[in-house]
């Protein structure tokens, strides 16, 4: 085998259609992005809410519900909810997180090599403020109906 030879093993591209592709892609669906990921916390809940009955599994279903709509304890969801309300809280915090999802692919796509991995790391970074405010939300309604 000389240097000549080539390699029977084809190669796989790192960023399919490029990093320009993949940099668009990004600032294009950044928003719709995030919205999937309220989306399956939400539905994690609901299906938590199924597997573990009780306290525990409500408790725990309520909080990945806070932290996929963060606008339920700002319109008082606990304590009084209502079809309307989770409608608000919906179309509200689907806004919110598109604009987190958007503000994360302008500010990731100014790099020079970009990826989803990349979005994702920075979503998470940006969506902790939102969930540790939704979760302060939470805890100053309880201590305000005296459940501490």
């Amino acid at each position: 085998m000389g240097s000549n030879s080539t390699s029977t093993r084809e190669s796989r591209p790192l960023l399919p259609g490029g990093v320009a592709a993949t940099r668009r892609a990004i600032r294009r669906r950044g928003g719709l992005m995030a919205i999937g990921v309220a989306a399956a916390m939400w539905f994690g809940g609901i299906v938590l809410s199924w597997i573990l009955p009780g306290v525990i599994g409500g408790a725990l279903s309520f909080v990945l519900m806070v932290m996929a709509l963060p606008v339920m304890p700002i319109l008082g969801m606990p304590a009084s909810g209502g079809g309307q309300r989770l409608l608000v809280a919906v179309i509200s915090s689907s806004v919110i997180w598109w604009f987190i999802g958007q503000t994360v692919a302008a500010r990731v796509s100014k790099r020079p090599v970009v990826g989803w991995r990349e979005w994702a790391r920075e979503f998470v970074f940006l969506g902790l403020g939102l969930w540790i405010g939704a979760a302060g939300a939470l805890i100053i309604g309880a201590v305000a109906l005296g459940a501490f």
